[in-house]
């Protein structure tokens, strides 16, 4: 399904139209390159209803009635600009906000513009979010309902990342700490955590993090403290600093390691993914 620029728009393969190709910087925040999803009833052409592009950023929220597809076995994605990729994140239908199950899965290019989206997670209706990034920053995410016909991939493991400190204009600082999990087996609202920082030359201190927030969604844990304590580790001498963070889930305690800033990415930072021993239990269906 590649597709080669051109005044007229282009019919792939799959039956997808996309647009001729437009420049980089013929995209705005109010004119904003789209999405374009094959569904039962014809082509859907979706404005994002989030995107941070070269001229700043427009937040905005997914509506509790998404475009619907229907129920194809695969959804065929086309994105206006090349060298993007994408990832879909699957949330029960008619679930509040925050609440129910989620699955996110990578999503397959077959082309410079185009994808394939696979089902995830047990077979029913999903308003699935489909989050794209570009080549060199970037992002916009729309959201369409499907009901899969067919039990998708399930998530590989469970993972979580934490912030506590960050660089502030080359001063250490703290935003607050978060810890974040995801794709556990179930609910743990019974969870607790505290989060070790060592420095290089090894003083430490422990941030008791404790209880879990209450909103949110199934299988996923987070869990927030302010400022202040967070800032406890930013007197404990140079970096990198470890993190070591001890999560206890029905009388198990598992351990998530991370160093700060080496791990830490563009896409999360401040925080850090952690490695977690032992395995987290992860969500199966």
């Amino acid at each position: 399904d590649a597709t080669a620029p051109g005044d007229a728009p282009t019919t792939t393969a799959s039956g997808l139209v996309l647009p001729a190709p437009r420049g980089r910087d013929d995209y705005s925040t109010s004119d904003p390159p789209r999405f374009h999803v094959l569904a039962a009833d014809g082509q859907l052409d979706l404005a994002p209803w989030t995107i941070c592009y070269a001229s700043g950023c427009a937040d905005g929220g997914p509506s509790d009635t998404p475009p619907p597809v229907g129920a194809p076995p695969e959804l065929t994605l086309g994105f206006d600009l090349p060298g993007w990729t994408f990832q879909a994140t699957f949330r029960e239908h008619g679930t509040r906000a925050g609440c129910g199950r989620q699955v996110t899965v990578p999503v397959e290019a077959t082309g410079e513009r185009t994808f394939r989206v696979l089902p995830a997670g047990p077979s029913g209706d999903w308003d699935v979010d489909l989050f794209g990034r570009g080549p060199t920053g970037g992002d916009a995410v729309t959201t369409v309902r499907w009901r899969t016909p067919v039990e998708g991939a399930y998530p590989d493991a469970a993972t979580g990342q934490a912030s506590v400190l960050a660089d502030d204009d080359g001063e250490l600082d703290s935003y607050g700490l978060e810890l974040f999990v995801s794709d556990l087996d179930r609910d743990h609202p019974e969870a607790r955590a505290e989060v070790v920082v060592t420095s290089a030359s090894g003083r430490s201190v422990t941030l008791p993090l404790g209880a879990p927030d209450e909103c949110h969604s199934e299988g996923f844990l987070s869990f927030r403290a302010p400022a202040a304590l967070g800032r406890r580790a930013t007197v404990l001498g140079e970096g990198p600093f470890a993190y070591e963070v001890r999560l206890v889930l029905a009388g198990t305690t598992y351990t998530g390691r991370g160093t700060w800033p080496d791990d830490t990415t563009e896409e999360i930072t401040p925080a850090v993914p952690l490695t977690w021993t032992p395995a987290l239990p992860v969500y199966r269906g």
